[in-house]
């Protein structure tokens, strides 16, 4: 691998140093060559969610998905010699024509299996999302206005969800130009597929706005002078 994909594979390496998993899922994403790699990291990440309370087992499964990971960009590819050739083949063992087509059936299987388990992954989808507003606000500075919400959710990793979402709505409102187009772009986007999935996190976040409303104090009004006794 060369160019542009070791650059990611690298850059994935380090987000997964930092276990900043959402943004290693977000930079492995629709893309065929780093299919694999974003499938090991979508098994860390449900590690990680369903041990929340056990940081042990998290830090040790983003670990082994960073040594995979690395295996995959330090492989002598470029070496044009034939030694050790014989390590990358696999086993010369004759294989019937229905076991041949059960084996691409299976594959095909796994594929719309992977695509659709990324589908029913809402966190998944914020995940990318909040990924792409730090993108933005490293790439767009000066448009992107205060990313203060957007660092910060990124340094815990326990933000949740409607968090997450608080933290994009209001950094989008307050960027400008290219970025702002950018980031209304991506929300609205989230927005659309978490509707189309009735998405509690949605609920969640109009109850938040909604008690934000109803807990604002109102002015007091004085009474006229004439009126008091």
């Amino acid at each position: 691998m060369k160019g542009g994909i070791t650059r990611r594979l690298e850059e994935v390496l380090k987000s997964l140093d930092e276990k900043q998993l959402k943004k290693a899922l977000y930079l492995t994403e629709n893309n065929p060559k780093l299919e694999r790699q974003h499938q090991w990291i979508e098994e860390t990440a449900r590690t990680c969610l369903a041990n929340k309370d056990n940081k042990k087992t998290c830090e040790q499964a983003i670990k082994d998905t960073r040594n995979k990971v690395h295996e995959t960009m330090s492989l002598p590819l470029d070496d044009t010699s034939l030694e050790g050739l014989d390590q990358y083949l696999t086993p010369n063992i004759p294989v019937s024509e229905p076991e041949v087509k059960e084996q691409e059936e299976v594959k095909v299987k796994q594929v719309k299996t992977d695509a659709e388990l990324y589908e029913e992954c809402e966190e998944c989808h914020v995940a990318t999302a909040s990924a792409r507003f730090a993108d933005i606000c490293a790439e767009k500075p000066d448009e992107a206005g205060s990313c203060e919400l957007i660092g910060r959710s990124l340094e815990n990793e326990n933000t949740e969800p409607v968090d997450w979402l608080k933290a994009m709505v209001e950094t989008a409102e307050k960027a400008q130009g290219k970025a702002k187009e950018e980031m209304v772009g991506t929300i609205t986007e989230l927005t659309e597929y978490l509707e189309r999935r009735n998405s509690p996190f949605l609920k969640a976040l109009d109850r938040e706005v909604e008690n934000a409303e109803t807990t604002t104090i109102p002015a007091h009004t004085e009474e006229p002078a004439e009126d008091r006794s």
